[in-house]
């Protein structure tokens, strides 16, 4: 049983359900990802122009963002066994939103030899796949942002705008991206859009 405790009162108490709350979600996350079989392999952060201020907004712009990815991965059908992924929605100190997304990997040769590919890269990184020097997941990352910010239009141009990096250590990222809930910037689990995340 929780003890509802008025403003007055200690705050000590309110911390120890916050952080008991956030542990509960990360662990359940944890358990999702084991039961599920999440194979993460990329942390993207979307860092908008112009921000949204209004969570329920930015849950419908998200529908959109998942469409967008997917359509860089399937062009033209989605197959059933698609790659999966969470949304998580941060709020900045200036009230506007940025958004975190955990994304499974796909083979990249497999990718770009499966159909025909509309990318847009450097031709500095196709220099160095070809001899090379780099990996698929740098050109995957490249052409990923590109795509991004070509179909996202509030996203924008900039480097800041799209910042996609390997997984890292995924129960490290599990905490990073709940993070809001040891804070009064969301009430419950609002940071988490349960309607375009793969959960």
């Amino acid at each position: 049983m929780i003890e509802i405790m008025s403003p007055r009162h200690s705050n000590s108490r309110s911390i120890h359900i916050a952080t008991s709350k956030r542990k509960t979600t990360e662990e359940w996350l944890q358990e999702l990802i084991t039961e599920k079989k999440f194979h993460f392999r990329y942390f993207l952060t979307l860092s908008f122009s112009k921000q949204q201020t209004c969570v329920i907004n930015q849950y419908l712009e998200n529908r959109h963002i998942k469409n967008v990815l997917l359509d860089f991965f399937y062009p033209n059908r989605k197959p059933a066994d698609r790659i999966r992924m969470w949304f998580f929605v941060e709020r900045h100190l200036s009230g506007g939103l940025h958004l975190h997304i955990l994304l499974e990997g796909i083979n990249g040769l497999k990718w770009m030899s499966e159909n025909n590919r509309k990318v847009t890269l450097k031709k500095s990184t196709l220099f160095a796949l070809v001899a090379g020097d780099i990996a698929f997941d740098k050109v995957i990352g490249e052409t990923l942002t590109n795509h991004l910010q070509m179909y996202i239009r509030r996203l924008g141009k900039g480097r800041q705008a799209v910042d996609m990096r390997g997984i890292g250590n995924v129960e490290t990222r599990i905490q990073y991206v709940n993070k809001s809930l040891s804070s009064i910037e969301f009430s419950n689990w609002e940071h988490i859009d349960f309607q375009s995340s793969d959960l």
